[in-house]
């Protein structure tokens, strides 16, 4: 996948790169995470999937929140978006970079809703 669409390869290593050095998100994927380059290729299918209307991405977001559900509050949602927007205006064009924020709020705003639900 990173071949075929290696800006967005490029955005998913930029991002998640910066997201396991913070100290809010950092832990969450440490814990979370064991094959890292797995993680990376299922995160830039996932993404070309959603810019694209192409991609191979078979994941589960949703479970794979609702299984950190307990960890997880709006902080972490708002961080995620905080350095996915920063992270999309320094590698993507800006057209794609604002087609790709309104993906994420999108998206956020569903997990955080369901996975946050009392």
């Amino acid at each position: 996948m990173q071949e075929r669409h290696p800006d967005l390869a490029r955005l998913v290593e930029h991002f998640y790169g910066q997201a396991r050095q913070d100290l809010l998100l950092g832990p969450i994927f440490a814990d979370r995470v064991e094959d890292w380059p797995h993680h990376l290729r299922a995160l830039t299918a996932f993404w070309a999937a959603q810019l694209r209307g192409r991609g191979s991405y078979r994941g589960t977001p949703l479970a794979a929140h609702r299984a950190m559900a307990s960890r997880l509050s709006p902080a972490h949602f708002a961080r995620w978006l905080e350095l996915w927007d920063a992270a999309t205006v320094q590698v993507m064009g800006p057209d794609d970079a604002m087609a790709l924020q309104t993906k994420a709020c999108r998206i956020a705003s569903v997990l955080q809703a369901a996975v946050l639900a009392p």
